[in-house]
């Protein structure tokens, strides 16, 4: 099974970097027809063996609720409301690749890899196949390979670079969430491998910049500070600002590899980052995100029943031509606040698990979890400035198999605080002590007198 987990991630990083997407039809891929038969294999196997004991029950539930009430208002836009232009089949596949799969991927990973060495394997294949996709980018733009990497050629989007994961604004949101996960496989290594892995943390910085994702900017500074807040006892002052140095100097150097690569990028960031970030109007300065988010707004209040129903999965695009640039917000306008809290209470949960997990865990696992709390508040702060498409089946891999290392650490810390006080004295106050079977104990018949 663990080379199964193994070839679906393969499969799925390179379908993103040939771009063949691999389809076999509406709605079905190769990745599909991998993951497919994964999840029906755990089934039986826990079906077989009665192995199977839910974990994380409140993430469950929060997937189930999320799906169901999806699914449930797709039926309600297909045979009661009648949305114009709501396209049944279209949205139906829509609903199954966004949600079903990524519940699917999330779930696979969750229960079916086992133990340490599992997570240890995944995690490090997957930073291994980030890593090589972000050399990729940069040999692609260098002209070593040839990939076909988009590069945007006007308007707001002139010489931003999209990478492999889908939009420029996609790619690094995904980096954002992995790269934390990455540094730490690095750190870790303790062979020559490790020149491999920090060429593709240094890669995946490169193209961080290259991305020109303003968005994503904020999630490292507001989300990995939010994190340090949040692991502020594992983390010492020191240490945080050694790593901010050294993450200043490697964005330092990214910035000039990215300035080599493409000569105009210098006068891109000064443009988005300066220009446009300092423009008086905010529509300009958020590239137009206010005004998408204010008429999004506007059609909830004018249906106010919508405000705590939403207007059913993905009506939102047959009423506006641009999307939300905010996933919160998108969540909130088609499935209501039982979207958007069942997104939520699994951002939560994972968070309050890995912390958790983190006063539990060994030296060397430690770093991980630190790492899952990073990647996932990085990922919640960019997400409100933006969609995503293809990255989601990374995300959820990695969620899915950290979290349940997570998991694993939480409980056997219990088991253990439990034994240790099933063998504890149940009272030790009291205790039968000499003194007191002299003064207040009996004498059995018999005894002595002394």
């Amino acid at each position: 099974m663990r080379l199964l987990f193994v070839l679906l991630i393969a499969i799925l990083t390179a379908s993103d970097v040939l771009q063949t997407g691999m389809s076999l039809g509406p709605g079905l891929s190769v990745k599909n027809a991998l993951l497919y038969p994964i999840a029906l294999g755990l089934l039986f196997r826990f079906a077989l063996t009665g192995g199977f004991r839910m974990r994380l029950p409140i993430v469950n539930v929060a997937f189930i609720i999320w799906i169901a009430y999806a699914t449930l208002t797709w039926i309600a836009c297909v045979t009661v409301i009648h949305v114009p232009g709501y396209q049944p089949l279209g949205m139906f596949i829509e609903l199954k690749s966004m949600l079903m799969d990524s519940a699917l991927f999330f779930f696979v990973y969750f229960y079916g890899a086992q133990g340490e060495p599992d997570f240890l394997l995944l995690s490090k294949f997957l930073a291994a196949c980030i890593g090589i996709a972000n050399l990729l980018t940069l040999a692609d733009l260098a002209g070593i390979v040839h990939l076909n990497i988009t590069v945007g050629a006007g308007g707001v989007e002139a010489d931003r670079v999209f990478g492999v994961f889908g939009h420029a604004n996609d790619t690094a949101a995904l980096i954002v969430c992995l790269l934390p996960m990455m540094v730490v496989v690095a750190t870790s290594s303790r062979s020559t491998a490790r020149i491999f892995w920090y060429a593709g943390v240094f890669a995946s910085i490169a193209v961080l910049i290259l991305t020109v994702s303003r968005g994503a900017y904020v999630g490292v500074v507001v989300g990995y500070g939010w994190a340090v807040w949040l692991c502020r006892r594992y983390l010492p002052t020191s240490r945080v600002m050694g790593w901010t140095l050294i993450g200043f100097t490697c964005v330092v150097l990214a910035a000039g590899v990215a300035v080599a690569l493409i000569p105009d990028m210098a006068q891109v960031f000064s443009q988005r980052l300066f220009n446009q970030s300092m423009a008086t109007s905010m529509s300009v300065a958020s590239s137009g995100r206010t005004t998408i988010w204010m008429g999004a707004l506007d059609a909830m209040m004018s249906h106010p029943i919508t405000l705590v129903t939403g207007f059913g999965w993905d009506v939102y695009h047959t009423m506006f031509e641009l999307v939300t640039h905010n996933y919160y917000l998108d969540q909130w306008f088609g499935l209501g606040v039982i979207g958007l809290f069942s997104f939520l209470t699994i951002q939560y949960q994972t968070v309050a698990t890995a912390k958790q997990a983190i006063a539990a865990a060994a030296g060397h696992m430690r770093p991980y979890m630190i790492a899952l709390v990073f990647g996932t508040l990085g990922l919640a702060v960019c997400l409100f400035f933006g969609n995503l498409d293809k990255p989601w089946s990374y995300v959820w891999v990695y969620v899915g198999l950290s979290l349940r290392a997570a998991a694993d650490i939480v409980e056997k810390a219990k088991q253990t605080a439990a034994r240790s006080a099933a063998r504890a004295p149940l009272n030790p106050m009291r205790a039968p002590t000499a003194a007191g079977v002299r003064a207040g104990a009996p004498r059995l018949v018999g005894e002595p007198r002394r």
